[in-house]
């Protein structure tokens, strides 16, 4: 028997955000969105800047989530919410590759321009902060159903 016929399991996929094949779709579309930029990253020589950007929009992202969770208001499409948050810490490289070189006023992009001044030490403190801010979220979340 696998794990999604059993009703218990599904409770729990459920509650998880789970719901079946437009689950798999979204998540889908959103992996041949990233395998596109991350190429093009790659082609760039700039893989480190392809994981700084997104882990400085998922640490925002938790933390509005964990706020909003914590004030009695649930969310619902948690993946998408991080994934725009990670693309707008991003819009800076996508006008790059446009012609404009960065400038002081990109930092209005979650502090784009600021992070990459110091990215493998920020590298580090994002990776641990995320993974406290998900571990977070998953907790508050699963306290709540």
């Amino acid at each position: 028997m696998t794990s999604t016929s059993n009703p218990a399991s599904r409770s729990t996929l459920s509650r998880a955000g789970y719901r079946g094949r437009t689950t798999l779709l979204k998540l889908a579309a959103l992996g041949a969105i990233e395998a596109v930029i991350v190429s093009a990253y790659a082609g760039n020589r700039a893989l480190d800047h392809y994981l700084l950007h997104p882990l400085i929009g998922l640490a925002a992202a938790l933390s509005i989530l964990i706020a909003l969770r914590a004030a009695g208001i649930r969310v619902r499409e948690e993946i998408l919410i991080c994934y725009a948050f990670a693309s707008f810490a991003r819009v800076p490289d996508f006008i790059y590759e446009a012609g404009p070189k960065h400038s002081a006023w990109m930092d209005v992009f979650l502090l784009h321009i600021s992070f990459d001044d110091i990215i493998h030490p920020a590298m580090v403190f994002l990776a641990l902060q995320v993974a406290v801010l998900a571990f977070a979220y998953v907790r508050l979340k699963a306290g709540d159903e």
